[in-house]
C-alpha cells in the first residue's frame, strides 16, 4: 500500500481546483460546479492532445479506474466494506453459504459441481480487528 491517502488525493485535487478557480478570477467556493468546469476544461484539453471523443472516453474510464482502484486498495477489499467500529476493510469474515459434496467419510467442498460460496447484505459479518458484529449491510457496502 503505498503512503499517500485517498484524504491526501483529495485535499491535492481542492488545493489544484481553488487555482483553478482564482486563475480564472473568480471566488473560490470550494463547491461541486467548479470541479465540473475544471473537468469540462480538461476535457478539452485531453481533446486537444488526443483529438476526438474515443481518447475522451478512454481517459475517462482509465480514470475512473485508476479511482476504484485508490479506493480499494485503501478499503483492503474490492467489495468496499469496512467496519463501522474501527474502519479496518481487510479483516472482515462474513458468514457464506458454501456447497459441499456429500462423500461416505464427510463432505467436500472441491468436489462439489457447483464450489462456490454466497452471503448477501444480511450475512453476518465480524471483524477481526475489533470484534464488532453485525450484518454485511451494516459494514457499509458500497460501490467505490
Amino acid at each position: 500500500m503505498t503512503d499517500i491517502t485517498n484524504e491526501d488525493r483529495a485535499e491535492r485535487a481542492r488545493a489544484a481546483l481553488e487555482q483553478y478557480v482564482t486563475a480564472k478570477g473568480e471566488l473560490f467556493e470550494d463547491s461541486s460546479s467548479e470541479i465540473v468546469d475544471l473537468i469540462a476544461d480538461l476535457l478539452h484539453l485531453a481533446g486537444r492532445i488526443d483529438e476526438g471523443d474515443e481518447p475522451i472516453d478512454s481517459t475517462l474510464r482509465l480514470a475512473r479506474m485508476h479511482y476504484e482502484a485508490e479506493v480499494t486498495e485503501e478499503l483492503g477489499n474490492q467489495f468496499g466494506l469496512r467496519c463501522p467500529e474501527c474502519g479496518t476493510g481487510d479483516e472482515i469474515d462474513i458468514a457464506a453459504t458454501v456447497h459441499v459434496r456429500l462423500c461416505r467419510d464427510g463432505t467436500d467442498v472441491f468436489a462439489a459441481a457447483n464450489g462456490d460460496h454466497e452471503w448477501d447484505d444480511n450475512s453476518a459479518a465480524h471483524c477481526r480487528a475489533c470484534h464488532h458484529s453485525a450484518t454485511v449491510a451494516a459494514f457499509g457496502r458500497k460501490k467505490p
